[in-house]
């Protein structure tokens, strides 16, 4: 095992210490790291990851709730209407600035693989055909799509185009799923349900969809579209850890349910900063697999997956 092939898809870099720290300050817990791209390298050299995905994620719907917060309640509206255009303006360039930021690690560092995040409620159709046209140019290997952090769930008809290209120029997609925040008030339940994906990857067939978390929430669902679909897969960041704790899987759930889901459709994810990928991978070997399912969720199916 010590030779296999380990390959991360799910790590996020900062630009800065500073917004590494803000971005983690909403989850548990002191991360041992900042995020930033040194320390991921080492990482990656400490536990022998070989290949990570690094990617892109912007809190639009954050930012444009805190700016729409503090405009005057007695604004016109062809003020409004203005004002939401900057409010546009703004939130693409700061997409556009992660973006091109880390597609630019991944020029420098090829054994980080960009995926460039997109917002389909504040791009329209050209929009979103530009961006990825652009990412495609500067290096990028896919796209990730945040669900909760958006708003919007999988088979909304604004994703689409993103799909389209997606799918045209061999992309893969990173979509965050599980139970993560408030579910809306449409009683479809949270935004990053998996059943929602269903559409998609029947509508896209040759379309790599990699639902982030094992569906957290919602493993039965990955289970059944892994079985349905042979382009859907999922992966493990933030399940592995802590196992046998209280309200956390034993070691033998864990099993059960990556066997339901199906060992060749599993890649193994950190999310780091959040998770130590030494600890996890520790984990991934531990667990009461045979080594080739082990060698299967550490790499050989992410070699498969992005076409390594």
């Amino acid at each position: 095992m010590t030779d296999a092939l380990i390959v991360d898809m799910h790590t996020h870099v900062f630009q800065t210490a500073e917004s590494g720290r803000e971005a983690m300050s909403a989850f548990e817990g002191e991360p041992q790291w900042e995020g930033r791209f040194e320390e991921l390298r080492a990482a990656m050299d400490a536990s022998g990851v070989s290949r990570a995905v690094i990617a892109s994620v912007v809190p639009t719907k954050a930012i444009r709730e805190r700016i729409r917060a503090q405009l005057p309640a007695d604004l016109s509206s062809t003020m409004r209407e203005k004002v939401e255009g900057e409010i546009r303006e703004r939130v693409l360039q700061e997409m556009d600035s992660h973006n091109n930021w880390g597609c630019a690690i991944g020029r420098a560092t090829p054994e980080l693989l960009p995926f460039i995040n997109l917002d389909p409620l504040v791009m329209d159709a050209t929009t979103v055909r530009r961006k990825i046209r652009e990412g495609v140019t500067l290096g990028a290997r896919g796209i990730a799509l945040s669900p909760s952090l958006h708003g919007f769930y999988g088979n909304d008809r604004q994703v689409w185009p993103i799909y389209e290209m997606a799918q045209s120029f061999g992309l893969s997609i990173l979509a965050q799923t599980g139970d993560a925040g408030l579910a809306p008030p449409s009683g479809r339940g949270h935004w990053g349900r998996p059943r929602y994906f269903g559409e998609v990857a029947a509508s896209f067939p040759k379309l790599t969809l990699i639902l982030a978390h094992l569906g957290r929430g919602y493993e039965a669902e990955i289970a059944a579209l892994t079985r349905r679909h042979p382009n859907v897969y999922t992966e493990t960041s933030m399940r592995l850890s802590h196992l046998g704790d209280p309200g956390r899987w034993t070691p033998a759930e864990a099993v059960t349910w990556l066997r339901l889901i199906g060992v060749d459709r599993i890649l193994f994810g950190t999310k780091w900063p959040l998770a130590d990928p030494t600890q996890e991978i520790a984990t991934v070997r531990e667990l009461p697999l045979t080594e080739e399912e082990k060698r299967k969720i550490l790499g050989e199916n992410a070699r498969r997956a992005l076409r390594l």
